[in-house]
């Protein structure tokens, strides 16, 4: 079977607004924070985790499907994942697998904002590209 290489693009790392659908109900969810949250050991620790758990989905590999799934993530004051949504979709079982791993993860540092800490809405490129193919 091909060797498969996942790329992640943190360029397009970006921070969005949302208000609760409530996990405390009652707090927004910030864009403009003095400090992102920060997942636990900084953005390597992060693509290490991605790409220890990261699987191509098998239907995926069979059609040759290549490209970015778009993740929303609430990162909670606790640092926890509350709630996840797919906002730009790839299919083939790849949302499917993002979403698996990112409700994986360990607590982030969370977000803080007039130094308090935040609940916040993160959106997360992981791109799949087959080893030897450029992506789509």
């Amino acid at each position: 079977m091909k060797k498969l290489l996942y790329i992640l693009t943190m360029t397009m790392f970006s921070v969005t607004i949302t208000f609760a659908q409530k996990t405390d109900k009652s707090k927004p969810v910030l864009e403009q924070v003095d400090q992102t949250p920060e997942y636990q050991g900084g953005m390597s620790a992060m693509f290490d985790f991605i790409g220890k758990n990261l699987k191509y989905p098998k239907e995926a590999v069979k059609k040759k499907i290549q490209g970015k799934v778009m993740i929303k993530l609430i990162i909670e004051e606790d640092g926890s994942i509350s709630e996840t949504a797919i906002i730009q979709s790839l299919g083939y079982g790849c949302d499917e697998e993002v979403t698996r791993v990112v409700k994986a993860m360990p607590k982030w540092v969370p977000g803080k904002k007039d130094n308090e800490l935040v609940r916040t809405s993160l959106v997360l490129p992981i791109m799949f590209a087959l080893e030897g193919k450029s992506s789509k």
